[in-house]
């Protein structure tokens, strides 16, 4: 099944919060970043393209619905 990109995120924390969120609701998704990792270096600082939210396509409306409550000014 195809990944659609539901949300870029400035951070890796923002993109780890969000993931929990629609993993709370019963859906999976997976982050895609340049940056190193939770546990590398600069996981916290903003990275220049930003952090990918995705989700399966079946899911994208559910997940962006959710995510645009919680984090829609990010």
């Amino acid at each position: 099944m195809a990944l659609t990109l539901i949300k870029n995120f400035p951070d890796r924390m923002y993109a780890e919060r969000a993931r929990q969120t629609l993993e709370q609701a019963g859906i999976e998704s997976v982050i895609q970043s340049p940056d190193a990792g939770i546990f590398g270096a600069g996981s916290m600082a903003s990275t220049p393209r930003g952090v990918d939210l995705y989700v399966q396509s079946d899911d994208a409306e559910e997940a962006k619905a959710l995510l645009n409550d919680v984090f829609d000014g990010v």
